[in-house]
């Protein structure tokens, strides 16, 4: 609102335009109220204190009326999801929806509620919403309702599964469904699901659901094709930027407003899976957009989709257990998450990327950051549950914490969606306690120093795991990337650095950003540890002969 109010008074007539938005008496009636202060004279701060949003304290813009007058923010490219007319909501309905909904199905202590992620209760009300059918014959739930959504919610899991295997119905794409896990091509049998290597069925039944079923007068294609290609699956353990957080900027701007698209973002709680850099596998047309990365031409690349084509055998065998704000001391709830069985399915590339959170959060001080010998205590918890998991001969690539210094550096100076630098919009959101990384979104240089400190402190304790242990059924490698070269490269083949960064929170991996990502990092295991990826499968062309509606 700030923003708009900001950039608004030199471009349109307010109120009208924010009134236009509005489909109840109670936000009309609030937006006079608010259009009453701002021409009253108040600094739009001032405003936001008087509805009790903000301290008394914090000041995004200096001066009221703005002088200089910022230029106008850019026209940010338009996502082709986003021009798709959606359905007017009514947010006063929906807010009695989800006050039923905590009210009535959560549990009802203050203790759980804490420990609820905002967005997974958002979205387990908005399935309420649409009739979700969530009763199951299978444990543990069976027709405990709050048992499933408490799943959903903290355990990260697809709220639809009537099977239970942890697969989701391909139907079902949202609310943790199959735009984070390969769909379960039959919902009833808690035997057929991606990844599956034992089975009982004959080769009519998928039973792995990677699209290849059948066979001829020497045997099935599964065993013609598969067998011995060492087939795996991917599973990414990590943070919002595995998850790929995005809100659009153009929710934050009157140039080209709107909230297309919200509820059905918050279904997938503001979360891109299926565009990330681990598991991208749909069109780009249904992903933020995507400035230019050399080699990369109209479609989504990702760890996921190298890995698929490498060995298309590996074809629906992901899934992306990334959540908002997630760091190694939470990591064990992202290992019960998994959806691997040790004896009869697939090994499988098991990425630990938790690079931020661990220093990065809103809390001022460098007191909330992860201490070296808790980082190792929890990070050791965390392979060792993961070796009672996965099957042998699986791999498990820790990712070394962001160089966030890149992140200010970059930024800084640039104007953000609302009107103002970035330097100036991560201030005041330090100032209310929102900022999502106190100690690198800082025009403090020391902070920011220090910050970077204590996280190549923490990628020490991951090399320090690398050089001194081994697991039994894994293989572990510490991945520290050069964050620097990466980023200069880029620069160097033409392109502003700012595309790799989201440009609404000026801290996450955009779409490019997820790109140049998976391309970087899956060259780099190709090179020095190819047998993370497995060998090229011979009969590709063969199975895509075969099978050509198989992705």
């Amino acid at each position: 609102m700030l923003g708009l109010v900001e950039e608004s008074v030199f471009q349109v007539h307010l109120q009208t335009f924010l009134q236009a938005k509005c489909t109840t008496d109670a936000c009309r009636h609030a937006v006079e109220t608010i259009i009453l202060k701002a021409e009253a004279g108040l600094v739009p701060e001032e405003i936001c204190r008087s509805t009790e949003l903000c301290t008394d304290t914090c000041s995004l813009f200096p001066t009221w009326p703005v002088n200089p007058i910022p230029p106008k923010p850019q026209d940010w490219p338009v996502e082709r999801r986003l021009a798709e007319a959606v359905k007017p909501v009514d947010y006063t309905e929906l807010r009695q929806i989800l006050t039923k909904f905590v009210d009535n199905v959560m549990p009802n202590t203050p203790e759980a509620k804490a420990q609820m992620p905002l967005m997974g209760v958002v979205a387990a009300a908005l399935a309420q919403v649409k009739g979700f059918k969530l009763d199951t014959d299978y444990e543990p739930c069976k027709h405990n309702v709050s048992c499933h959504i408490f799943n959903f919610v903290d355990g990260h899991l697809p709220l639809k599964d009537s099977d239970g295997d942890r697969f989701p119905p391909a139907n079902v794409k949202r609310f943790r469904g199959s735009d984070w896990r390969g769909s379960d091509c039959d919902d009833r049998r808690h035997d057929v699901y991606p990844g599956r290597k034992v089975t009982a069925h004959d080769s009519s039944v998928d039973h792995n659901c990677n699209g290849i079923s059948g066979g001829n007068a020497t045997g099935s294609y599964e065993d013609l094709f598969c067998k011995n290609t060492q087939q795996r699956g991917l599973i990414m353990l990590g943070d919002s930027a595995t998850a790929h957080f995005h809100i659009p900027p153009q929710w934050l701007t009157a140039n080209g407003w709107n909230f297309n698209q919200l509820l059905e973002d918050a279904e997938n709680e503001l979360d891109k899976p299926m565009c990330s850099w681990g598991t991208g596998h749909v069109k780009p047309e249904d992903c933020p957009y995507m400035y230019p990365v050399p080699g990369i031409e109209n479609e989504i690349v990702s760890i996921y989709t190298q890995l698929r084509q490498r060995n298309r055998c590996n074809n629906n065998d992901f899934q992306n257990i990334g959540v908002n704000g997630a760091r190694i001391t939470s990591s064990m709830k992202l290992v019960d998450s998994m959806g691997r069985d040790q004896t009869l399915d697939q090994p499988a590339l098991v990425w630990l990327a938790l690079i931020g959170n661990d220093v990065c959060n809103g809390h001022a001080g460098f007191d909330h950051m992860t201490k070296p010998d808790d980082f190792y205590t929890h990070a050791m918890e965390t392979l060792n549950a993961i070796d009672t998991i996965v099957p042998h001969g699986s791999h498990v690539v820790a990712l070394a914490l962001f160089d966030g210094e890149l992140l200010y550096d970059t930024m800084h100076a640039k104007q953000h969606p609302v009107g103002t630098t970035y330097e100036a919009f991560y201030d005041m959101m330090n100032c209310e306690g929102e900022n999502p990384c106190w100690g690198w979104l800082n025009s403090d240089r020391v902070v920011r120093a220090n910050t970077t400190k204590i996280s190549n402190s923490l990628n020490d304790v991951y090399q320090n795991i690398s050089d001194t242990q081994t697991f039994k059924n894994f293989e572990f490698i510490f991945y520290s990337p050069n964050w620097v070269t990466l980023f200069s490269d880029y620069q160097k083949a033409g392109y502003p650095l700012s595309n790799l960064i989201e440009p609404t929170d000026g801290f996450h991996p955009s779409q490019t950003g997820n790109a140049l990502f998976a391309q970087k990092f899956f060259e780099w295991l190709d090179v020095n540890h190819p047998e993370a990826l497995g060998p090229v499968n011979p009969h590709n062309d063969e199975i895509a002969a075969l099978f050509p509606n198989q992705f």
